[in-house]
């Protein structure tokens, strides 16, 4: 399979995003501001709209088997993710440990053909509906795009592994509190089933970028496309440059 260049756009999911300027800067990793451009990651300097690219269960990866360019290999482990996802989960863990929090990656990138045999394995244990409501069919899973990776705990056991359970261990609440300072949200929380589909996930996290992620913080949106379909709104420099409707 042929590999797109780094400037290559995912047409049809990347089609919605968020340009690099907004009103309120977003916290950096120690809290700061992130006023300037200097100050943004390269991604949200160079390529926002790939940051905010909305894949859904009805908006998915166009090309279907699409593979990012920039994987790097998650240290000590088999899993991928984009290189500025390792940097700031790198800065996250960190922080994390300095809390005696062991928070550890379990899933990374996942190629089209992995996440179809992942979606077949759910749907043969527990049913086609079942499967449908925790994982995503191939071509519709954000983990395609190397933006998205799931959570456990390092050194606890098994007991909240891919569970709901998760969310409430001491390394799920502090990550649920503190994702945002490095440029990450949850995409299926608590309460939203009906809207994005899935079961509540506390361990899987996105990331959008510290700037887009600190906005919705402070503004209190917790969906992704929310956010985008109500930047339409926005006026003047309050609204990030160049961010289309959310449909």
């Amino acid at each position: 399979m042929s590999v797109p260049s780094r400037r290559s756009v995912l047409v049809g999911a990347m089609v919605a995003g968020v340009g690099v300027a907004s009103a309120a800067p977003a916290a950096s990793h120690e809290g700061g501001s992130r006023d300037g451009l200097e100050s943004l990651t390269t991604l949200e300097r160079e390529e926002p709209r790939r940051l905010t690219a909305l894949v859904t269960k009805r908006r998915p990866i166009e090309p279907p088997r699409y593979v990012p360019p920039d994987l790097v290999t998650w240290k000590r482990t088999e899993h991928q993710v984009l290189a500025e996802v390792a940097e700031h989960l790198d800065a996250m863990f960190a922080a994390a440990s300095r809390l005696d929090l062991r928070p550890r990656v379990i899933s990374g990138f996942r190629s089209y053909d992995t996440q179809r045999e992942t979606h077949r394995y759910w749907a043969a244990r527990n049913g086609r509906a079942a499967a449908d409501a925790r994982s995503a069919r191939a071509g519709h899973s954000e983990h395609q795009t190397g933006l998205a990776v799931d959570l456990d705990v390092r050194g606890r056991g098994q007991r909240c592994r891919l569970d709901p359970c998760f969310g409430a261990t001491p390394e799920g609440r502090w990550i649920a509190a503190n994702a945002y300072r490095y440029g990450f949200l949850q995409s299926y929380p608590k309460g939203y089933r009906g809207r994005t589909g899935y079961v509540y996930e506390p361990w899987h996290l996105r990331y959008v970028g510290p700037r887009v992620a600190g906005d919705m913080h402070r503004r209190g949106v917790v969906l992704l496309q929310d956010y985008l379909r109500q930047a339409d709104r926005w006026e003047g420099p309050a609204r990030p440059l160049g961010a289309p409707v959310a449909r």
